[in-house]
């Protein structure tokens, strides 16, 4: 997290500035106070006047450069968490498809939203927090040494005390936060499962059984919540306790050197107001203390996840495909798997031609897609492009373009949904929309229009048109559909068909078992993973 304090430095020496003025305010009005009452008691009322008017001014400066600390401190903490935010959703996406697939999507909102908003209010917040606590227990003290040096050394004793609690229940208050972690983890990600498949909840009347298995896993959740809580509130309990009755120690002794002639009226009032300026500090930094005990599993994990992701993904990307593509007798298996999905896969494709790839359900035709891709490296064999090995390449992104089976749509306009917000004329997209069939949607209002999550309020047809709109417009070497044909009727496949068929100028790459076998014979090659395997 140090990366983050050093870029917002700046809000953060402006913010420790701007309590130091206003410490020094607050100190030095204790001793107005006490020449308030001493003028007072005195009969000197001119003198307690100017006192009182000299009171005001520091009152008001103190607010005003406290309320200066405030607004530095809060821009520290919003920058430091915008940073952090930026840096996980960057992660995120920075990642392989492969390696972002190993986590569920709860797992990633869980960082993005509930660890990196722990971070904000019990790391960042805490840190300016602390060096105001730490400031105002060094400048009261010395004021106390000033006033007396007995009273200043019996109050840093007493009260220093419930310093050393947080360090002695360390292990459990970071297990406790752990846990809590975790367990808000595991509900995020089952509460994005069951929400993800809501239709088949509905569908098969499963409600009262997903409400029961949440029930569940909310009890786990809140126990854990409910635990680090307890140990919190134990911590503070115990710190309260002491320092109160520090606190009534020193009251007494400072009441003994009234009585005993040592102090004034005046002295006792400000050293008791001292040490209330004093006594919630110290309480507070037990409590900032064990706040940054317990946060410190967060930090790590975070930074570990950070620190997760290839840097060098892309770094090496395939721009064009100016021939061909070969597959030379690749083999490839699964993790865990007793037989290969791929064994001395060989075939050829040629820049310009289309080429249906066929074979039933699971004969490995999305995995050699896959290898192509770059999710996957062979096991032996290779596959060459231009003549050069794949391997030599990190992406391939950047000449090819793939088009799932299902649809993924954005809940935004058609306009970001075809561009995802590149900057694209709207003659193109109106041409590219009539080549798909889609002149219904090719005017200005209907690309403003809002497009609902994975397109929820478009016909099936609709969808898979758009999808590959969008394609079209990447404008790639290469262009792949897998199972384009799926859940569409006959007659939308049919339209489907004819349009994959009328697109020139690329490789096509077509994964599917379900084509019209006439229309298989417009392809320039098939290849059967039957027979190829």
């Amino acid at each position: 997290m140090k990366q983050y304090q050093k870029h917002n430095r700046l809000y953060y020496f402006a913010a420790l500035v701007a309590i130091v003025i206003s410490t020094i305010f607050s100190v030095a009005l204790q001793f107005f106070k006490g020449d308030i009452l001493d003028s007072a008691l005195a009969g000197e009322i001119s003198a307690a006047i100017r006192w009182i008017v000299l009171l005001l001014i520091f009152i008001l400066c103190e607010s005003l450069f406290y309320f200066l600390y405030a607004r530095f401190t809060a821009r520290f903490v919003m920058e430091c968490a915008k940073m952090l935010k930026q840096d996980i959703f960057k992660s995120i996406l920075q990642r392989s498809y492969v390696s972002y697939k190993k986590h569920p999507e709860g797992w990633y909102i869980s960082k993005y939203a509930n660890e990196a908003d722990n971070i904000k209010d019990y790391y960042f917040q805490m840190l300016p927090l602390l060096c105001e606590i730490l400031l105002k227990i060094i400048f009261v003290s010395v004021a106390l040494f000033l006033l007396d040096a007995r009273v200043a050394i019996f109050t840093l004793v007493l009260l220093t005390t419930p310093l050393y609690l947080p360090k002695l229940i360390e292990k459990q208050l970071q297990n406790a936060q752990s846990m809590q972690i975790k367990t808000v983890e595991s509900a995020l990600t089952c509460i994005q499962d069951w929400l993800s498949g809501f239709e088949i909840i509905k569908n098969f009347s499963v409600e009262h059984n997903i409400l029961k298995r949440f029930d569940e896993v909310n009890d786990h959740s809140m126990a854990a919540m409910f635990n680090n809580a307890r140990w919190r509130a134990k911590s503070q309990l115990l710190t309260s306790l002491i320092s109160y009755l520090s606190y009534f120690v020193i009251l007494v002794a400072s009441a003994w050197l009234v009585l005993s002639g040592d102090f004034s009226a005046g002295d006792f009032f400000v050293a008791i107001g001292m040490i209330d300026q004093l006594s919630y500090p110290l309480i507070s930094l037990a409590d900032i203390i064990r706040t940054l005990v317990s946060i410190r599993p967060t930090c790590q994990s975070i930074q570990h996840f950070l620190s997760e992701y290839d840097s060098s993904t892309g770094s090496r990307a395939l721009k064009t495909v100016n021939h061909d593509i070969h597959y030379d007798s690749v083999t490839f298996s699964y993790p865990d798997s007793s037989e290969p999905t791929l064994r001395n896969l060989t075939f050829t494709i040629k820049k310009g031609g289309r080429y249906l790839l066929k074979g039933p359900s699971g004969c490995g035709k999305t995995t050699a897609i896959n290898l192509l891709l770059k999710y996957f490296d062979a096991d032996s064999g290779e596959i060459f492009v231009d003549g050069v090995p794949l391997s030599n390449f990190d992406s391939t992104y950047d000449c090819m373009t793939v088009v799932r089976q299902e649809a993924v749509l954005f809940h935004d306009s058609l306009r970001n949904n075809l561009t995802l917000y590149q900057d694209i004329d709207d003659d193109k997209l109106f041409r590219v929309l009539h080549a798909v069939e889609l002149d219904k949607f090719a005017n200005r209002n209907a690309l403003s229009s809002t497009i609902t999550e994975n397109g929820t309020n478009l016909s099936g047809g609709e969808k898979k048109r758009i999808c590959l709109a969008r394609a079209l417009l990447q404008d790639t070497d290469v262009l792949i559909l897998d199972e384009p044909l799926a859940n569409l009727d006959d007659v939308t496949a049919s339209k489907i068909e004819d349009l994959l068929l009328s697109i020139q100028g690329k490789i096509l790459l077509v994964v599917s078992h379900q084509f019209t076998q006439r229309k298989v014979q417009c392809f320039d090659g098939v290849i059967d993973f039957n027979e190829s395997m």
